[in-house]
């Protein structure tokens, strides 16, 4: 299972991706490696499904935003959210990073890739037999939420492709600098190979349709 193991500081949530150093090394690991270094991170839990959210306020409120400064930003192996897609049965814990130790436990983010409503791509992995198996009969048009503290996020799924890990790599290298939040999910292909190293990905990208936007640079 490829993992994405490129350690950025909390620094590129504040400032634009262009000039992140050595940034095509550190993708190029993320879609080759079959496993990151397990640096054994001690696991914990901020989520609170019953968290009060700008969604839940009524519609006429005004709140479609909220501050940076009033999001607890997650630490390393730090669980934050939950992502789910009901149709087909997804449903599992998400965590800041992305270490083996990690996605024996859920899906990993990306920790050179944004949180949910900073308005840039979101990438999260996970093993293709435990967390993101469901992941094989995703479609076009399925509805992804990822549930976080201080919003609920939906975003419709607009690409299911097949992709070889370099052709990955690529893309995720350019939609890093994109200005447009984009949900990337991906996972090793295919799914009921049992020996080797797989070389292809399967990758499923989705639009915000719903959630608030974070503001995070200084106007």
């Amino acid at each position: 299972m490829p993992a994405i193991f490129a350690v950025l500081g909390y620094g590129v949530l504040r400032v634009a991706l262009a000039p992140v150093w050595n940034l095509g090394v550190s993708i190029a690991s993320l879609v080759i490696a079959d496993d990151a270094p397990n640096f054994n991170p001690e696991l914990s839990s901020t989520y609170n499904p019953e968290a009060e959210k700008p969604s839940d306020a009524p519609e006429d409120s005004e709140d479609d935003a909220i501050s940076i400064d009033d999001i607890d930003l997650p630490s390393d192996g730090e669980r934050y959210a939950n992502v789910t897609c009901e149709r087909i049965g997804l449903d599992s814990p998400v965590y800041w990073g992305d270490s083996s130790a990690i996605l024996r436990n859920g899906a990993g983010h990306s920790k050179f890739s944004f949180l949910p409503g900073f308005g840039r791509i979101i990438v999260l992995s996970a093993h293709n037999t435990s967390f993101f198996k469901p992941l094989k009969d995703i479609e076009e048009g399925d509805v992804i939420t990822l549930d976080t503290n201080y919003d609920t996020y939906k975003y419709n799924v607009t690409s299911v492709k097949v992709m070889h890990e370099d052709d990955l790599g690529k893309k995720i290298e350019n939609m890093l600098l994109e200005e447009k939040e984009t949900l990337m999910l991906y996972t090793c292909y295919p799914f009921h190979a049992i020996s080797g190293r797989k070389t292809k990905r399967l990758v499923v990208l989705g639009e915000r349709i719903e959630g608030v936007d974070v503001i995070w640079r200084e106007q």
